[in-house]
């Protein structure tokens, strides 16, 4: 992953919609639909993540360094 990245473990009954995983090394959106609770538990894409063992890749977007917090506009 980049630099502007963090990536966490978590299980899968901690991912929501609007996060973002890494699934078979591809980052991807889950949508509300993409999570199903069903006989085999919860299933992320369809995978249930060897039910719950196997832990999710949860990716998080950093702010960049460079940028100030009090710049972000507005009045001064």
């Amino acid at each position: 992953m980049s630099a502007h990245t963090t990536t966490e473990r978590v299980h899968i009954s901690d991912v929501r919609a609007g996060d973002t995983v890494s699934h078979n090394g591809c980052l991807r959106t889950v949508c509300r639909s993409d999570i199903k609770r069903g006989f085999m538990g919860i299933t992320l894409f369809g995978d249930s993540y060897r039910l719950g063992l196997t832990p999710v890749e949860k990716v998080t977007f950093n702010r960049p360094t460079g940028i100030p917090a009090d710049s972000e506009g507005g009045a001064a």
